[in-house]
């Protein structure tokens, strides 16, 4: 009997080494009995749009796409969906009938722990902080006004490129306010979102008092490494509930899993083999 062809997909980005999602796809890869693999693939940013045009031409299923190639991977296409779209920007790029699908999962991977842990009332009757002002806190801000949250207070260290980003979406709910005035805006605040790289491994910490937070308030940071960050930390101290960026991790990849491998990915939790790796970085 002939072996079925095993299907491959992986993730790629510069750097691509410190990614968990060739652990959590083989996670799930075994757990289905599927026959396929996940590999990652390290693509210079001046290669990637050539790289991209290509793997429809290729045997690959798809691949996720890391920073700094989100961009390039948008137009790369034939065809976006209607969330890469959104944001400008793609995270997964497969192929189908030989054309080129750039989809972005963020906005369903950041939202699905809030939904699951039943927070859409409470973080839509308060106000929404959020951090940072790349393509995460896009897809954030974006995930949010689906969720119809009635104020978006967006801050980042640099003030004009949080009101840049404000004053490009155009939305009477959000606004930008100065990095100086940061602590500030946590008060009264139903959900504050890390969307800036500030407390990853190797980055400096994230400076900001979780201290002016309300009780009740829910600290969602989106750096999974390490895995508890100094806010989540200092959030936890105060009473605050936290959330890792483990949980949007797995969210966010299991659309994708689908899209590669044409099966929902198993309910089978990950996160234990992940929390394991990270405790090895």
């Amino acid at each position: 009997m002939t072996r079925p062809i095993a299907k491959i997909a992986g993730v790629t980005g510069w750097p691509i080494h410190q990614s968990l999602s060739p652990m959590l796809h083989s996670f799930w890869l075994r757990e289905a009995r599927i026959n396929g693999a996940y590999i990652p693939f390290a693509v210079h940013p001046d290669e990637a749009l050539y790289a991209f045009k290509t793997l429809k031409r290729t045997t690959l299923m798809g691949v996720n796409v890391t920073a700094p190639l989100k961009e390039i991977a948008f137009k790369a296409a034939d065809i976006a969906t209607p969330d890469a779209k959104r944001l400008g920007v793609a995270n997964v790029l497969y192929n189908r009938n030989g054309k080129l699908i750039a989809h972005n999962t963020d906005l369903e991977g950041f939202a699905a722990p809030l939904l699951k842990r039943g927070l859409h009332g409470h973080i839509s009757r308060n106000p929404a902080v959020v951090i940072g002002a790349g393509g995460a806190a896009r897809a954030v801000i974006s995930a949010l006004l689906s969720l119809s949250i009635p104020e978006i207070r967006l801050i980042n260290r640099t003030d004009s490129r949080a009101s840049d980003m404000a004053d490009h979406l155009s939305v009477p709910s959000l606004y930008a306010v100065p990095w100086a005035e940061r602590n500030e805006a946590l008060r009264g605040a139903g959900l504050i979102v890390n969307a800036s790289s500030a407390g990853m491994a190797g980055k400096a910490h994230l400076d900001i008092n979780t201290a002016y937070a309300p009780d009740g308030a829910w600290v969602y940071d989106l750096v999974y490494n390490p895995q508890e960050t100094r806010l989540l930390r200092d959030a936890r101290r105060q009473g605050l509930n936290v959330m890792g960026g483990l949980d949007m991790l797995i969210a966010q990849a299991r659309p994708s899993f689908k899209a590669f491998y044409g099966v929902e990915a198993p309910a089978s939790d990950p996160s234990p083999l992940l929390i394991k790796e990270l405790s090895r970085i």
